[in-house]
């Protein structure tokens, strides 16, 4: 290389110097005969490592470039679905639609949110048990999310080792653009007897993006359980709440938050977000009696002196002193989602819904398990009529939830605002 060419040239000039002193040539020929054969030596291994550097990128991009063009190829197979049910892409029928025709494919396909069944899931099952044997293997995973958008997972193992490339799909003027490409080696992964395939990107620490962690449900779950979870339990689910962590019923529920539900239930009654503003926390709210109350009893078994119990309830002018959550009590944005396993309907009309909770930062497919039962109207309507917590990993506890600030909290932090 030019480098080595103008480091010889440097070693002959100062060579020549030392010819013209007989002494210091005797002193120091050894010497300097070591070390130009080490400068040389570290010359040609540099070069030879920016060739190994250059080959690698080379490398990179021509893989990079050919899961552009197969990502691509994958949404093309769908793209007269995205046209035809453009105006409602983001529904669980046509989304279903999308992995049904991957399924035709041969591709392996599920939805971001693990609310449909994965098509063609034998061919990740199989990966993963070789990858637990630790022998090679690879796979595709397409998981379709809201707008068409998906992204192509390519897992391949070794040596107990999981490479993942991945390539994302946006939609421009009908046509897929392939707009994203990653690649890395798991940090971590595991696959699960309930049938979770989990996936760990690492993160060093400190990082204040999301979470490294991704899960795909493998094995399929029986459909009555996915429409009763979607009907009864998801609405709720684990953000913002204590309901599915506690155990409660018609008796003891002093360890439910009323607060909390009241803003949940708000939600679920009217389609809309409670009407009071936080403003970074201090805000203090008189909910009128019969608003507050009415909420909680369309979903709650308790009467007006059970909830007044439960809350701060001036009695003068009827109503409940609400203090929305603020910068000291709000919670950890990723909670795990709830999936309903097992259902029982009991002699007198009610249902017990067996529910687990997916938390996927964790990597776990079962961090809380509980047992809920549900009284279901002849309307459509139902009720909430206790909850019991029957299992919880070590290493969950329900992390997630931050429980409201106490009446010493509050005035400590806000008391000056």
């Amino acid at each position: 290389s030019v480098e080595v060419v103008m480091l010889l040239e440097k070693m002959q000039q100062y060579w020549m110097s030392i010819l013209k002193n007989k002494k210091i040539f005797t002193r120091n020929y050894y010497k300097c005969k070591i070390l130009t054969v080490i400068l040389i030596i570290l010359m040609v291994f540099t070069g030879c490592r920016q060739e190994r550097i250059t080959e690698k990128v080379q490398k990179k991009e021509t893989v990079e470039s050919a899961m552009y063009a197969e990502a691509k190829e994958i949404a093309q197979t769908f793209q007269n679905i995205y046209i035809q049910e453009k105006s409602e892409l983001n529904t669980l029928k046509t989304k279903r639609k999308i992995i049904n025709c991957l399924k035709m494919q041969g591709y392996a396909a599920v939805d971001c949110d693990n609310q449909i069944d994965m098509v063609n899931s034998e061919k990740v099952e199989k990966f993963c048990k070789a990858a637990e044997k630790e022998e090679q293997a690879a796979v595709d995973i397409i998981v379709v999310f809201d707008e068409g958008e998906i992204i192509q997972y390519h897992l391949e193992s070794m040596d107990g080792k999981v490479d993942v490339r991945l390539c994302q799909v946006e939609w421009k003027d009908n046509n897929p653009q392939a707009e994203y490409y990653d690649e890395y080696e798991a940090y971590a992964w595991k696959y699960t007897e309930k049938g979770y395939l989990f996936i760990e990107e690492y993160r060093p620490p400190g990082f204040d993006g999301a979470p490294g962690e991704t899960g795909f449900r493998v094995q399929p779950l029986n459909e009555t359980c996915r429409e009763l979870n979607r009907k009864y339990v998801m609405p709720l689910g684990y953000t913002l709440n204590n309901l599915l962590i506690t155990n409660w019923d018609e008796q003891n529920y002093t360890e439910l938050d009323f607060y909390d539900l009241y803003e949940k239930m708000y939600h679920m009654k009217y389609g809309k977000q409670v009407s009071y503003e936080a403003n970074f926390g201090g805000a203090e709210y008189e909910v009128p009696e019969d608003e507050f109350e009415e909420v909680l009893q369309t979903y709650l078994p308790f009467d007006s002196t059970e909830i007044e119990k439960g809350t701060f309830y001036n009695c003068d002018d009827k109503t409940f002193r609400y203090r929305p959550r603020g910068l000291y009590d709000c919670e950890f944005p990723y909670e795990p989602y709830p999936e309903v396993i097992s259902y029982e309907k009991l002699h007198d009309g009610t249902l017990k819904l067996t529910i687990e909770a997916v938390w996927e930062i964790r990597m776990l497919d079962q961090a809380i398990t509980s047992e809920l039962i549900i009284k279901p109207m002849k309307d459509g309507s139902f009720q909430y009529l206790s909850n019991k917590v029957i299992k919880s990993d070590q290493n969950a506890n329900a992390g997630w939830y931050m429980p409201r600030l106490t009446e010493e909290e509050w005035k400590a932090n806000y008391s000056n605002n």
